[in-house]
């Protein structure tokens, strides 16, 4: 998503002399950081606790990265980190989700979660390596995919001597997203704001740049 701001030169040089309107591009150039900056560490990663259910991990709110604008190159970027782009697109612009091996592994009603809704890195390595606890397949006596998934055994052995269990992830070949987390409209919020938008911080970078012109 791109945003463009459109500064009227003419009517904001006007009653400027020569070397003070040289300070037109170095304000503009400020306030595109400013925003950048305060979107990208602030903003984005404080909506991403009021959006996602349970919170965001901190590994997501560090994800949102910004780059510089120059009074020469008056663009300022606002990005996710690639690592954290891989999931985040999904959360921004929904869609499906495919596996880049052979299954996607999600969580089930009787999966362990974490305040965040996710399957703790400790649960997963619990659930691969403890072999005497955990299975992962399909049970015998049942069959299709929809059984296939990773098996907890718990409780004690019944009379006929089978196993109870339970699945508690299940692997698929695909997961559906919808979109949950605006990115775009909360950076226009932060653009046009009426009050600290780029309008207010631009009148406000343009006065000290000429305050501070020879």
């Amino acid at each position: 998503m791109q945003i463009n701001v459109k500064i009227d030169i003419d009517n904001a040089t006007r009653f400027l002399n020569v070397v003070k309107k040289d300070q037109i591009p170095f304000a503009a150039s400020k306030t595109l950081n400013d925003l950048a900056f305060n979107l990208s560490q602030r903003v984005l990663p404080q909506k991403t606790q009021e959006t996602f259910e349970g919170g965001a991990t901190p590994f997501t709110q560090k994800g949102f990265r910004y780059k510089r604008s120059t009074k020469r190159d008056l663009i300022a970027t606002v990005f996710i980190d690639p690592v954290r782009a891989e999931y985040m697109k999904f959360m921004v612009d929904g869609g499906t989700r495919f596996p880049k091996r052979r299954a996607i592994l999600v969580s089930t009603k009787q999966s362990k979660l974490n305040q965040y809704g996710n399957i703790p890195r400790g649960t997963m390595k619990q659930m691969i390596d403890d072999k005497s606890k955990f299975f992962k397949g399909i049970p015998k006596g049942r069959s299709g995919e929809q059984y296939e998934g990773i098996w907890e055994r718990y409780g004690r052995k019944s009379k006929t001597g089978g196993e109870r269990i339970r699945m508690v992830a299940k692997y698929t070949n695909k997961a559906g997203y919808r979109p949950k987390y605006p990115m775009g409209t909360f950076a226009e919020g932060v653009v046009f704001s009426r009050t600290d938008g780029f309008q207010a911080k631009f009148l406000m970078n343009l006065q000290r740049a000429m305050a501070s012109a020879k």
